[in-house]
């Protein structure tokens, strides 16, 4: 079977979006969409544009398809088989015969994949008489009939258990020349419907509209890595669920290693399409498969070579936290935590980091009593180091009467000893922050959990999990933290002590939590995504 031929009608005037087919939609006209849609499956010589306008003729020019003129501007009053069958001599004119194909694509269609054409084509393969794409249209309807209202639905049930029904979409209507002329329209017997994903259904008729395609012009497809395992810790996948709620609009796919299987675990609860992978090669072959825009890679410290073969799949890379040899060739590193002497273009300091969603929802705010009455305890999602239960035994050896809530992550071992204390174990701990406010003090490792503390203007007193910790400088008296540094090396004494000092100084409490707030205050999930997009999309 020969190409067909495609007819885009796209008339100057509308009513509800008044010179709607000229509207810029991501940097070029409304019209050019469907032009280039319809360029990528059909040569250009079988593609013309019906218009009365002068602009949009220009347009077409400039797309060097033909233009066939109407002779005075359409009132938008005429159907398009009247318009159709009206030029169907026009159109053999440039070429095309009564055994062609035609196609009518509508400008107010612009979503739609190439791809659709090759699907027209295929269903007159199979004996069709006309194709027309559609979209799933099930909702609970009504009518009016003689001054009464009436459903349209025989029972109230949920949308997926009502009989499909369908509504045109405008994109494609199609059918052979020569049953056009004998029956008059382009609807024929037997007709073949075409059901568009929802991604690709909106026919614009608003400006509201006009939004909608704007969102899913610009969605990018994003691949985000990130592991989780007990020395490792949790933080790198939390920050890969906080990243991916922030740009859930985008089409995203979340990885993690399957010898790490504490990340599948986290992500086996959430909405996000998730993966497990074996090896980077299935890693670069993903980003190929799905012509990836962004890979976000959250593991540390990167390879060069690693790097490299993503960017060669046409990809920008992100990474998080990396002073690997990947991080001089990737296109940004996020170092909130610690600044990467490798990087050559990085954003650096506390007020770029990714935290839980829930931060954000409410400023809450700890309140800085004279007297310590809630101490929390919290080592990250795994605890390697076991220096939770150190903690306790300080609290302990100093008499504290207080109340302390000790969490535990997903990696972490359950709390083994008994302590003369007021205690509370706490695991899957579902508003982070309420609890946080909470309390007058907290103990806690040099992840991400400090600038969490921070933002909630919590003094912090933090022991460092291991070497790696060390390195990192976010655990500061200018974000409102105590360093007393690797806790394994740290003395139950000397913990005791350093406890003891802080709960009795109120100053310095105070003072931790006015520098935790001042370090944080300009810190968002949003303004950090939307940084990453500009500096990298």
């Amino acid at each position: 079977m020969t190409e067909p031929f495609v007819v885009i009608p796209a008339r100057g005037g509308s009513v509800s979006v008044p010179r709607k087919n000229l509207r810029m939609l991501v940097g070029k006209p409304l019209i050019s969409h469907t032009i280039d849609i319809a360029l990528g499956a059909v040569d250009k010589s079988r593609i013309a544009v019906i218009t009365d306008d002068d602009e949009i003729a220009e347009i077409a020019n400039s797309h060097q398809v033909a233009v066939i003129r109407e002779g005075q501007r359409a009132s938008g009053l005429s159907t398009l088989d009247e318009l159709i069958i009206r030029h169907l001599p026009d159109i053999a004119a440039l070429g095309a015969n009564d055994e062609d194909v035609l196609i009518t694509m509508q400008p107010t269609c612009p979503l739609i994949d190439s791809g659709i054409i090759a699907m027209t084509m295929a269903e007159f393969n199979s004996g069709a008489g006309s194709v027309l794409s559609v979209k799933d249209d099930r909702h609970l309807t009504w009518t009016k009939e003689d001054g009464q209202y009436k459903p349209l639905y025989e029972a109230r049930v949920n949308r997926q258990l009502q009989a499909p029904k369908f509504r045109e979409s405008g994109a494609v209507i199609a059918a052979r020349i020569s049953s056009i002329k004998e029956n008059q329209t382009r609807i024929v017997e037997p007709v073949s419907l075409i059901e568009l994903p929802e991604d690709q259904a909106l026919d614009i008729d608003s400006f509201a509209d006009l939004v909608v395609a704007e969102h899913f012009l610009t969605r990018k497809t994003i691949l985000i890595h990130a592991d989780a395992a007990t020395e490792l810790g949790m933080g790198h996948v939390y920050r890969a669920l906080a990243l991916a709620q922030e740009l859930a609009r985008h089409k995203l796919v979340i990885l993690t290693n399957k010898d790490k299987p504490l990340g599948a675990k986290l992500f086996s609860a959430q909405v996000f399409d998730h993966r497990e992978i074996s090896s980077p090669k299935e890693l670069i072959a993903l980003s190929a498969e799905l012509k990836a825009d962004l890979v976000v890679l959250d593991v540390l410290d990167t390879d060069a070579k690693l790097v490299q073969e993503i960017q060669s799949t046409g990809a920008k890379v992100v990474s998080f936290e990396d002073s690997g040899s990947g991080a001089s060739l990737a296109d940004l590193v996020i170092s909130d935590i610690y600044p990467s002497p490798t990087a050559t273009k990085q954003l650096v300091g506390i007020e770029h980091a990714i935290l839980a969603p829930n931060f954000e929802i409410l400023k809450r705010r700890a309140t800085i009593s004279e007297s310590v009455q809630h101490v929390l305890v919290l080592f990250g999602g795994t605890d390697p180091a076991s220096l939770a239960e150190k903690s306790l035994a300080a609290l302990e050896a100093i008499g504290y009467r207080g109340k302390v809530s000790c969490v535990r992550g997903l990696g972490a071992k359950d709390i083994s000893a008994a302590f003369n204390l007021d205690l509370e174990i706490l695991r899957d701990v579902k508003n982070m922050p309420e609890l946080m406010a909470s309390a007058d003090l907290a103990l806690s490792s040099a992840g991400r959990t400090i600038t969490e503390l921070a933002s909630v203007g919590v003094p912090t007193l933090c022991l460092v999990q291991n070497e790696k910790e060390t390195t990192h400088t976010h655990a500061i008296k200018e974000n409102g933290v105590i360093n007393l540094g690797l806790g394994k090396d740290l003395s139950l004494e000397s913990l005791s002590s350093e406890l003891s000092a802080l709960l009795t100084d109120f100053e310095l409490r105070k003072e931790l939590s006015a520098n935790a707030l001042a370090a944080t205050k300009n810190r968002s999930n949003h303004l950090v995504v939307t940084e990453i997009m500009r500096e990298i999309l």
